[in-house]
């Protein structure tokens, strides 16, 4: 009998510990092909003159010099051309994508040894720690490390996202090398642009692609979800994304929107929420600021928004530890807050949906006929829909302990979702 019979004979909890099995025994291999790839690359150094180091194609920059984009970031050792070539064959690989193994490779293993470590342990999966390594390359050491020791702290709790690479990175670039941070967020503002293509199946659709100062963006999208919600309430059935094409092709001619009853929002239409996280003694030292869902910014451009917004509440610095209860379902505001800032994410196995798009899932079930102090920070978690579902009706239980967020799955498994601080 093959294995293939062997393994479509098993029951669900057998089956899925086979899926976990074969999982680990697959993240093993994938740390040890690294750890060979470094070794083969330390068998071809480049030593003097003679050896041709592997690099990059050139380009040229706007002076007309000729730059080639490193391989690996400052103190990587260098590998030669040849070796390279010699990978991609016996990979079967293109050799653009054997320069970037070996670039990315060697950044882990010697610039980022915190995440090399978490990657031969199989506490991270080699992949996450490969794209950190990605954006790490043109860093310099100090920025470099700055994000091994940031990113090491969350890859270890299992929560090393494409995001928080890619804030983290940021955070560092604007730390240890503020000009060019400056010139990054000037080069994406002068790079701004709408474009428009008209489909090639039917002319009856343009497809729209722009790209918007991030604030403008931000508004925009609140305007269009504003008018269609009041097409919805005008009577117009179709899904929510054709009201949104038909809101936005509305503002082709603003004196359209003016027939339409749009209830008064909360806030002026246009005007983004932005949750901006600032520390004193940070601004004192020049050090940007954190928007949430966005990363961090400059001072320069935090302060340009701001001036923009025309509205700033300012928010004092929350208890993060309080234990305060209230005897009431819904939280107050500061609790609310608090458990947003607290865990950032819904705090289900794997999931990595924004806090503040969640709900926030009374932990032990509220019940209005019992005891006082039933809604406390200790007793809320945000979940998303689709997890506070899968826990409300599902099977799925969950506690929270000082470890973390221990679950108990429908075939009895448990998960530990490791608490973020």
């Amino acid at each position: 009998m093959s294995d293939t019979a062997t393994l479509l004979d098993l029951d669900a909890t057998t089956a899925l510990e086979s899926v976990v099995r074969e999982q680990r025994v697959a993240a093993r291999a994938e740390a040890n092909r690294l750890a060979a790839v470094v070794a083969f690359s330390d068998c071809h150094p480049v030593v003097d003159d003679r050896d041709v180091a592997a690099a990059w194609p050139a380009d040229a920059s706007l002076d007309g010099d000729v730059v080639a984009p490193p391989l690996a970031g400052e103190g990587c050792p260098q590998v030669t051309e040849d070796a390279v070539h010699e990978l991609s064959a016996a990979l079967g690989i293109s050799h653009h994508a054997a320069l970037g193994l070996v670039g990315q490779t060697l950044e882990l293993r010697f610039r980022l040894p915190r995440l090399w470590r978490l990657v031969q342990d199989l506490t991270l999966p080699a992949w996450q720690a490969l794209r950190a390594a990605e954006h790490t390359i043109p860093l310099s050491p100090e920025a470099a490390a700055f994000v091994d020791r940031h990113l090491a702290v969350a890859g270890k709790r299992g929560r090393l996202t494409g995001q928080t690479i890619t804030s983290t990175v940021g955070l560092a670039e604007a730390r240890f090398e503020p000009e060019k941070a400056r010139t990054r967020e000037q080069d994406a503002l002068a790079a701004r642009g709408v474009w428009f293509d008209i489909s090639p199946d039917t002319p009856a659709t343009t497809d729209v692609y722009a790209r918007l100062d991030t604030l403008d963006a931000q508004g925009l999208d609140e305007t269009i979800s504003d008018l269609a919600t009041t097409l919805g309430r005008l009577g117009d059935q179709s899904p929510l994304d054709t009201r949104r094409a038909t809101a936005l092709g509305m503002l082709a001619d603003p004196q359209h929107v003016l027939h339409l009853d749009v209830p008064t929002p909360a806030r002026p239409v246009g005007t983004p929420a932005l949750y901006l996280h600032v520390d004193a003694d940070d601004l004192d030292k020049g050090t940007p600021g954190s928007i949430e869902q966005l990363g961090p910014a400059t001072l320069t451009l935090i302060a340009t928004w701001l001036h923009r917004v025309g509205k700033v509440r300012i928010q004092p610095v929350l208890d993060m530890a309080s234990t305060e209860a209230v005897d009431r379902h819904d939280p107050p505001e500061w609790m609310h807050t608090q458990v947003m800032l607290r865990d950032r994410h819904c705090v289900f196995p794997g999931c990595r949906t924004d806090a503040r798009s969640c709900d926030l899932d009374h932990i032990a079930p509220y019940d209005e006929h019992g005891p006082p102090g039933q809604t406390s920070a200790q007793n809320l978690a945000p979940l998303c829909r689709r997890h506070h579902n899968q826990k409300t009706h599902h099977g799925w239980h969950y506690t929270r302990e000082p470890d973390g967020y221990r679950w108990t799955t429908p075939l009895g498994r448990e998960h530990l979702v490791p608490h973020l601080n």
